[in-house]
């Protein structure tokens, strides 16, 4: 009878330890065996453009939500776009001004998930990741009624690489472009092209094909060659929320598909971020036409 418990137990701690590693290679960090760097090389990326309607991305305003309601008023959210002559001034003020809120520190996490609190932290001097510089400027743009979203940017060697091998800005719908726009709060900056505002594909196209374009950036956080060498390797996978609500533990344990990738013709489905944990939570596409749907 102990021998058959003990082979049970053997086999379900062998079974836990098997399934751990499927999960994360690195046991969350534990285990080290992946690449120092992330690759520095911005290839010319293709992509298909046909639209797969089982791909269905849901945006909210949430001009309503008491939390945003409060966020506009107390943080005078109006008053900072009020001489804005477009949707665009208005998208490029607020990001400045949520830019110049706190240093960039790639390694604080704050204790609550919400741009007021957020901000509450960063009056008192806390710094924080290019995660809440998107989550700050998303929240304060729904506020104002804009449609936007959260924007996931991996390298190609996202499997590999222990750190370094994501960033996270966000893409905003300007109805008057008719378009979808890459801001980059973290760095305050816009790129555009003979006057038009990129999204982050076209961003990724004119880096990688060395056309020529510009680069907004207000407040002076960075050069435009500097930022080239930032960003380009970032802009290789993309991914973004289909608004089915945050992604937990349980979810990557599961594999409920709440995010949209878009990778390259010929490239390999990620399996995992920084050897962290499992991509088991993403759908896959090679397609714009999935990524930038067609408003309706």
């Amino acid at each position: 009878m102990k021998q058959k418990i003990l082979k049970t137990v053997l086999l379900v701690f062998i079974l836990f330890v098997g399934f751990s590693f499927y999960m994360s290679p690195s046991l969350g960090g534990l285990i080290k065996g992946g690449k120092d760097e992330r690759d520095k090389i911005v290839e010319k990326l293709e992509f298909e453009n046909t639209q797969n309607p089982d791909f269905q991305i849901e945006y909210q305003t949430f001009v309503e939500n008491p939390d945003l309601i409060k966020l506009k008023s107390d943080f005078k959210l109006d008053t900072i776009v009020q001489n804005a002559k477009s949707d665009f001034e208005k998208v490029l003020k607020i990001q400045s001004w949520v830019n110049s809120r706190w240093k960039h520190d790639g390694n604080n996490t704050p204790e609550k998930n919400d741009a007021y609190f957020i901000l509450k932290q960063a009056e008192k001097g806390e710094r924080f990741r290019c995660t809440e510089y998107s989550l700050v400027a998303s929240e304060c743009l729904k506020a104002l009624g804009f449609k936007v979203r959260s924007l996931g940017l991996m390298t190609r060697d996202v499997d590999e690489v222990n750190s370094g091998a994501g960033h996270v800005v966000n893409e905003v719908f300007i109805p008057d472009l008719e378009k979808w726009i890459f801001i980059d709060p973290q760095y305050d900056v816009i790129a555009t092209e003979n006057g038009v505002p990129l999204n982050a594909v076209e961003l990724q196209h004119v880096i990688a094909d060395k056309k020529p374009f510009e680069i907004i950036n207000p407040n002076k956080v960075i050069g435009k060659e500097d930022y080239i060498d930032w960003i380009g390797p970032y802009l290789y996978y993309f991914y973004v929320s289909m608004n089915k609500g945050k992604v937990g533990i349980l979810d990557r344990i599961i594999g409920s598909k709440k995010q949209l990738t878009l990778v390259p013709n010929g490239a390999k489905e990620p399996k995992y971020f920084q050897r962290l944990f499992r991509l088991n939570n993403t759908y896959f596409t090679n397609s714009t036409a999935d990524f930038y749907q067609t408003e309706k």
